[in-house]
């Protein structure tokens, strides 16, 4: 065999075990994103009205009353009732790290950024209107946690934070 047909061979065999490594790595990663999840926070919720503090003053208004969450490796839906006049609204929250659009009152340009911290999903949400000098960006944070069949999400903007309870429909 000539020296061109053994190098050849070799760049093969090299390309062969790196091509079936990527493709483990492949079929491992959704497996590792789907753990860092948390599977308690699919289903239907209700808001608790006694243990919330609810309410306008937050930037966009008053939060949902019913949702339903789902929870993929690659993002968490979320569908509550806070279009227009309660209507439902579907948010998807990319768990890819990156800011994306998402729905905003009041047809506010929004944005966020989600993850997995352990079990509590972290948003980070920015809601930019036009002002007289520009776009003005409102940040908030929010987080999403469960305990034995309660959901809360506690919203932080500015100095100030509201605690959202919801109970497993």
């Amino acid at each position: 065999m000539s020296g061109q047909g053994i190098a050849q061979r070799k760049v093969f065999r090299v390309m062969r075990r790196r091509i079936g490594t990527l493709l483990a790595l492949a079929l491992l990663a959704p497996a590792g994103a789907a753990a860092q999840g948390n599977a308690a926070m699919v289903g239907e919720w209700v808001l608790d009205e006694a243990r919330s503090q609810t309410g306008r003053g937050r930037a966009g208004g008053p939060g949902p009353t019913q949702m339903i969450v789902k929870v993929a490796p690659t993002e968490v839906v979320v569908i509550s009732d806070t279009g227009v006049n309660r209507a439902r609204e579907t948010t998807v929250y990319k768990l890819d790290g990156g800011e994306h659009t998402v729905p905003g009152p009041l047809s506010w340009n929004s944005v966020a950024r989600a993850k997995w911290e352990g079990g509590t999903l972290d948003v980070t949400i920015a809601r930019i209107i036009e002002g007289p000098d520009g776009p003005v960006r409102i940040e908030m944070k929010d987080r999403y946690t469960v305990e034995n069949d309660v959901l809360t999400i506690e919203r932080t903007q500015g100095p100030q934070t509201w605690r959202s309870v919801f109970t497993r429909r």
